[in-house]
This record gives structure tokens, C-alpha cells and sequence, in this order.
């Protein structure tokens, strides 16, 4: 089988299995052309240019392998055990939640309100994307935070990997209570990014096959309204606002329908904040930013 055989034969089975099964596959010869280029390590392009060329029996079966993980719906991004994020690989499994385009957009605005005196700190960090972004791009020191052990090896991997991590003091807890605990008051600027689970249940039973059987549902779902985490973490920094610097700026990833619930929300437990809506791509609302 040469390679483009093996890539028209994988392209059918993926959309095979997609029609069987009534559901959206997005590209199905992306995914083949991803896959046989991960397993061959090579670029895509060589793809194309080598389309004649034979594989070995050995490569056919192993493909094939690939292929049929793909068909029960497991992301290219955990079969491959990786994912890029604003430019960089991020090694992720099953214990952490795929990091997403979306998350970009409030790394991007966080960096342009962050001075190198601020203290950062990131609020379930998981895969550490966020974290690692800002102390790649910023070299400044980040507090990484996260109820989950295992999440945490894989963010230190990922800090390593990169080479960020003397720059990030991960700490485990849940939500700000390995920083309160330290009971020590921080002067300046403060700014707390946080992609927390904002799933109501309802929404993850309806979700895709690629994230409701692989991502884990405790990094998804957030309780009945989705916002139960969020709440948590504002009554968190409203009961110990002391502790953090007095110009403070909360950075939340949202569902676009929880935009006025959020608000709501906010403006129960800090009336005079300011705050932003910042839109995705799609001019759908989905960071919020909260000046208090």
C-alpha cells in the first residue's frame, strides 16, 4: 500500500464510521494525514511529495492502529499526547482537558495588562499552558495552582519541557487556598487567570463523543449552572481581599450563554467592579475580565 492509498483508505473509514454513526467528523483527511505523519515523523508535505512511495507492513498495521482509535472517537490530540498552544507543544493524557484556541485569547489579553511587577496566578492549571505561556513569553514568576495531583505532574512535565520550571511555584488545592493559606499580603498588581469547569450537566451529556467518553468531566462540568467554580473562587478573593494586592484583575473563560448569569454573579459579590466581555472568534462572549 503506498501512502496515498493508505491515506484514501483511512479518509474512507473515518467518514464510514462518522455516517454509521450520524455524527460530525470535521476533516477526516486531516486526521488521516495527521496521524500517518505523526507515526512516519514526518511533515505532512512529505505526504504529497512521497504519495507513490510503499509502507512496510509493519507501518500498515500500525496505521491502521491509528486509525481505529480515531474511529472510537479519541482526540488526535491524546492519541498523538499532544496539543499546541500559542506556538508551543503541550504534552496532555487523559488526565488533564485539552487545551483549546479559545483559552488564547485570554492569555493574549492578560499579557497586555500584566507590568513585571505583577504577581500571577493561575487557578486550575491542568496541562499548565497558561501557566508555562506566561513564563515563557513573560519570563516572570507564576503561582500554578490545582486540586488534582496528576494534573499537576503532567503541568511540571510541561514546565520542564519548556524550560519555565524555576519560573512557576505549582502548588496543589483547590481553587486559592493553597495562596490564602500562605497568609501573606502581596503589594501592587495581582491578576488571576482561571479556565475553570463551566459545563452545566445537561451540556456534557450533550457533547461529542471526542470529549464526553476522553476529557475528564471534573474538568468540564460545573455544576447545575456551570458556574458553581467561579463562585467559589469570587467569595474566596472577597473573603480574603487583604491578602491580594489592592489593584486586582480576574481573568474567567465562560460558556457564551453564561454572559449575564457571570455578571450577575459578579456584581452580587463585588458591586463596584468593572467588568469586560471579551469575545472569541466567533464574536461569541467568552473571557470575562474583572477589575476590582
Amino acid at each position: 500500500m503506498t501512502i496515498l492509498e493508505a491515506l484514501n483508505w483511512a479518509q474512507g473509514q473515518l467518514k464510514s464510521t462518522a455516517d454509521q454513526k450520524r455524527i460530525m467528523q470535521a476533516n477526516p483527511m486531516l486526521d488521516a494525514q495527521v496521524l500517518l505523519s505523526h507515526y512516519l515523523d514526518k511533515p505532512t508535505s512529505y505526504l504529497f511529495a512521497h504519495g507513490e512511495d510503499e509502507l512496510t507492513p509493519a507501518t500498515c498495521e500500525a496505521y491502521q492502529r491509528l486509525i481505529e482509535r480515531r474511529q472510537r472517537h479519541e482526540p488526535i490530540s491524546h492519541i498523538l499526547q499532544q496539543k499546541e498552544f500559542f506556538g508551543r507543544p503541550f504534552f496532555i493524557n487523559q488526565f488533564v482537558l485539552t487545551p483549546r484556541p479559545e483559552t488564547e485569547i485570554m492569555v493574549e489579553n492578560a499579557m497586555s495588562a500584566i507590568s513585571p511587577e505583577s504577581t500571577l496566578i493561575e487557578i486550575g492549571t491542568g496541562s499548565g499552558a497558561i501557566a508555562v505561556t506566561l513564563a515563557a513569553e513573560l519570563q516572570q514568576p507564576v503561582i500554578a495552582i490545582d486540586i488534582d495531583p496528576q494534573a499537576l505532574s503532567v503541568a511540571r512535565r510541561n514546565a520542564r519541557s519548556h524550560t519555565v520550571d524555576h519560573l512557576i511555584a505549582f502548588q496543589h488545592g483547590s481553587l486559592l487556598e493553597p495562596y490564602i493559606q500562605k497568609n501573606i499580603r502581596e503589594t501592587g498588581h495581582g491578576i488571576i487567570l482561571a479556565n475553570l469547569p463551566y459545563l452545566t450537566p445537561t451540556q456534557w451529556e450533550l457533547s461529542d463523543p471526542d470529549v464526553k467518553e476522553y476529557e475528564p468531566k471534573h474538568a468540564l462540568v460545573g455544576g447545575i449552572d456551570g458556574l458553581d467554580l467561579y463562585d467559589q473562587l469570587l467569595q474566596q478573593v472577597a473573603n480574603n481581599r487583604n491578602l491580594f494586592p489592592a489593584e486586582l484583575d480576574l481573568y474567567f473563560e465562560i460558556d457564551p450563554r453564561q454572559e449575564r448569569s457571570i455578571q450577575a454573579l459578579i456584581l452580587e459579590i463585588f458591586p463596584q467592579a468593572q467588568i469586560k466581555i471579551i469575545p472569541d472568534l466567533n464574536h461569541k462572549a467568552r473571557i470575562v475580565k474583572i477589575s476590582i
